[in-house]
């Protein structure tokens, strides 16, 4: 697939969310539809899968058959905090942090487990029908994708499946969601071997609109595979998003601009 190297907004819909307040985004006298805050550096060792602001850190898990491990790491100066291998046999996937523990997703062996936050110990299963690929949470729910149409709310005690909704762009299936990230009312995905992330409506699971990051991945091998655009992540304080990818050197803090008049 061919993708111009620029940045556009293709909105669905947006304005019922402008008008409600669920979707606030600042800067309507931005050209471009969003803006690099800051670049740090990131280690281009990790085969990035899931991304989380915690505080003042970032919480990353990183992929691959005996390479899978969970760190932690100070967001401004990239200290390493915390550093913790997975069992070599399975392929980590995305995480999310709730209370006091951070789930975290496998792909294929079909279980996910429940860490301690602090030691990344593992405490708990959980039973996985599906493959694992990005993972989010609504306050009230998980949310999962597994790389096709689907996105399955599961229980925040259980995991168990609550109810599945199938995201829709245009109409049109919109699968390969893979990273994800809740904010501002909104479910943000990576869109697997894409410059694209999309921003989802949670009860109608339409596509709002869609960024392009195709600047951001020219500067690292133009998305060549295994080293595609993945990892989201909502900075409350700074109200913007850390983003990265596969074995990139650097992470970006992008704050997302929306005109008032779309």
């Amino acid at each position: 697939m061919h993708l111009e190297l620029k940045q556009t907004i293709r909105t669905r819909g947006l304005v019922p969310f402008l008008l409600t307040g669920i979707l606030t985004l600042t800067g309507c006298r931005a050209e471009k539809p969003y803006e690099v805050l800051e670049t740090k550096g990131h280690d281009p060792s990790l085969f990035t899968q899931g991304l989380i602001v915690e505080g003042n850190d970032l919480i990353e898990s990183s992929g691959g058959y005996g390479n899978s491990k969970l760190i932690r790491y100070n967001a401004e100066t990239g200290k390493l905090l915390n550093s913790a291998p997975l069992p070599k046999t399975v392929f980590a996937e995305g995480i999310h942090q709730l209370d006091n523990s951070i789930v975290l997703l496998t792909w294929r062996e079909n279980r996910a487990y429940r860490l301690d936050a602090d030691t990344f110990l593992i405490r708990q299963v959980f039973p996985l029908e599906t493959e694992g690929w990005g993972l989010t949470h609504d306050s009230r729910n998980f949310i999962q994708s597994d790389g096709s149409d689907q996105l399955y709310f599961r229980n925040s005690s259980t995991f168990k499946i609550e109810k599945t909704i199938t995201v829709r762009d245009a109409g049109e299936p919109q699968d390969r969601l893979n990273e994800l990230e809740f904010a501002k009312g909104l479910i943000w995905a990576n869109i697997y071997t894409t410059p694209m992330i999309v921003a989802i409506e949670p009860n109608s699971g339409e596509v709002v609109f869609t960024l392009d990051l195709s600047e951001l991945t020219a500067k690292h091998h133009s998305n060549a595979p295994g080293y595609e655009l993945n990892g989201i992540a909502y900075d409350p304080a700074r109200d913007a998003f850390w983003v990265t990818g596969k074995r990139w050197n650097k992470r970006y803090l992008i704050k997302i601009h929306v005109k008032n008049d779309l």
